[in-house]
C-alpha cells in the first residue's frame, strides 16, 4: 500500500506528467526506428556518409556556380515550395484515454499538458521549416538576388503562417468530421495557403510588410491556443488526432510491409461488367487479360504504378541534353517492364492461378502479352514528352507512337531473357 501511496506523488504538478509523456513519445518513435534496423551502427553507416555528403553539396551551393536548371526557376516556385512545407504538421497534445477517469477532472491539469504539447508543437513544426527554409536558402540568395531582411522576414513570416495554419486543422479536426470538415477546409486551409503565396510574391519589394504580418500572425496563433484551451466537449476527438499523430511513423514503416485493408465492393470501379480484355478466347490471352484486371483492381499496384509514370514524367521534363534524357527514358521503360514480370511472377503463383493447369509455352505468352499491354500507356506517355521536348514538333507527332510500339515490343522480349531463372 505505501508503494501505491507513493505512486501518486511521482507527477506533483502538470509539467512533471508533461515531461514523462514526452520522454514516452520520443521512446516510442526510437523502437519504430529500431525495428527497422536492430543495430544502430546501421544508422550511423547511412547518417555519417549522408551529412558529410549533404554538408559538402550544400558548401557547393553557396561557394561554386548554382546548377543550370535553377537559371530557369521562376521566383513563385519558393513560396510554394514554403507554403508546402509549412502545411506538413500538426498539434500534438499530449492527452491519453485514461485521462478522462482523472485529468478531465482537474481542467487545470488538462490545460497545463495541452498548453505544453501546443508549445511543443509549434516549437518543431519551427525547427523543421527553418532546416528546410535553410535548404531553400543559396537559391534565395544567390539565384534570385534578394537581400537579408527579406530572407529575415520571409522566414518569420513562414513560421507564423505555419502556426496559423496547423491550428485552423486542428480546431477543425477536433470539432468536425466528414463533409463538413472538407468544406471548412476550403476558407480556413486552402484560401490562407494561396493567401500566403500571394502576399510572398506582392511584398518581395516591400519585405518590412511581411514582417508587420509575422507578428499580426504569431498574434493569431496565441489567441488560437488561447480559443483551444477554452474548446469543451472535444476530449475523445483529442486523444484520436494524438493517436493518428504519434502513430504517423509507425503507419510509415508498416505501409511498405503491411497493405492496408481493401474495402470490400460489390463492384470494382473498373471492368465492372467483367469482359474480357482480349476478343480471342485461348488460354494465354485469358490468363494475360486476368492478371491485367487484377494489376488495375488492386489500389496498391494500381497506385504505384501511376506514381512512378508521375515520377518519370517530372524527370523526363527536365531540362537535360536529349542524349541522356534517352538513356533515361530507356532506363524507366526497363525498370517498369521489371517490375511488370514481378508482378506476373506474383499473379502466376497465386494458390488460385496455379490450380489451373497451365503450359510453359501458354504461360510464357500470357506473361510477355499483359507485360506488353501494362507497358503500352506508359511507353505512349513517356515517347510523347520525350519527342515534344527534345525534337522538331512535326517529328514528334509523327514519331512517338512508332517510338512507343518499339519500346513495347523490345524491352519485354530482351527483359524476359535476363528473367529466365524464373520457373515459367
Amino acid at each position: 500500500m505505501s508503494g501505491r501511496k507513493n505512486e501518486g506523488y511521482l507527477f506533483p504538478n502538470p509539467a512533471s506528467l508533461f515531461r514523462r509523456r514526452l520522454k514516452s513519445h520520443v521512446k516510442e518513435l526510437a523502437a519504430v526506428l529500431r525495428s527497422v534496423a536492430d543495430d544502430w551502427t546501421v544508422f550511423l553507416y547511412v547518417l555519417i556518409p549522408g551529412l558529410l555528403l549533404g554538408g559538402r553539396l550544400y558548401y557547393g551551393l553557396w561557394k561554386e556556380p548554382l546548377p543550370d536548371w535553377s537559371g530557369q526557376l521562376p521566383f513563385t516556385i519558393m513560396p510554394v515550395l514554403l507554403m508546402l512545407i509549412a502545411s506538413i504538421g500538426g498539434i500534438l497534445l499530449l492527452v491519453r484515454e485514461g485521462d478522462v477517469l482523472f485529468v478531465v477532472q482537474r481542467q487545470a491539469w488538462l490545460r497545463g499538458i495541452m498548453l505544453r504539447g501546443s508549445l511543443y508543437s509549434m516549437a518543431s513544426a519551427a525547427i523543421k521549416t527553418a532546416v528546410c527554409y535553410l535548404l531553400l536558402l543559396p537559391f534565395l540568395i544567390r539565384q534570385f538576388h534578394e537581400d537579408s531582411l527579406f530572407a529575415v522576414c520571409l522566414l518569420f513570416f513562414t513560421l507564423a503562417f505555419e502556426w496559423v495554419l496547423m491550428w485552423s486543422k486542428h480546431l477543425i479536426r477536433a470539432q468536425t468530421g466528414g463533409w463538413r470538415r472538407g468544406l471548412l477546409y476550403i476558407p480556413f486551409v486552402i484560401i490562407p495557403a494561396i493567401l500566403y503565396v500571394i502576399c510572398s510574391l506582392v511584398f518581395r519589394a516591400h519585405p518590412i510588410f511581411l514582417g508587420f504580418g509575422a507578428i499580426i500572425l504569431a498574434a493569431v496563433s496565441l489567441l488560437l491556443i488561447k480559443v483551444r484551451l477554452r474548446l469543451r466537449g472535444t476530449f475523445m476527438n483529442d486523444v484520436q488526432e494524438d493517436l493518428a499523430k504519434r502513430t504517423n511513423l509507425t503507419s510509415l514503416v508498416l505501409s511498405q510491409a503491411v497493405d492496408k485493408p481493401r474495402r470490400i465492393r460489390r463492384k470494382t470501379w473498373l471492368f465492372r461488367r467483367s469482359r474480357p480484355v482480349f476478343r480471342s478466347v485461348t488460354a494465354s490471352k485469358r490468363m494475360a487479360g486476368a492478371m491485367i484486371k487484377a494489376l488495375v483492381r488492386h489500389p496498391g499496384q494500381r497506385k504505384l504504378y501511376l506514381q512512378f509514370a508521375a515520377v518519370s514524367t517530372m524527370v523526363l521534363l527536365l531540362p537535360i541534353p536529349i542524349g541522356i534524357k534517352a538513356m533515361v527514358f530507356v532506363a524507366l521503360e526497363v525498370l517498369l517492364v521489371y517490375w511488370l514480370f514481378l508482378q506476373w511472377f506474383n499473379f502466376r503463383e497465386d494458390a488460385f492461378v496455379s490450380l489451373l493447369p497451365w503450359p510453359d509455352n501458354e504461360s510464357l505468352q500470357a506473361g510477355i502479352l499483359a507485360v506488353r499491354t501494362l507497358l503500352l500507356p506508359f511507353a505512349v506517355w513517356t515517347s510523347a514528352i520525350l519527342l515534344f521536348t527534345g525534337v522538331n514538333l512535326w517529328l514528334a507527332i509523327i514519331g512517338f507512337i512508332p517510338l512507343a510500339a518499339v519500346i513495347g515490343w523490345t524491352v519485354p522480349q530482351v527483359m524476359r531473357l535476363f528473367m529466365l531463372n524464373k520457373e515459367y
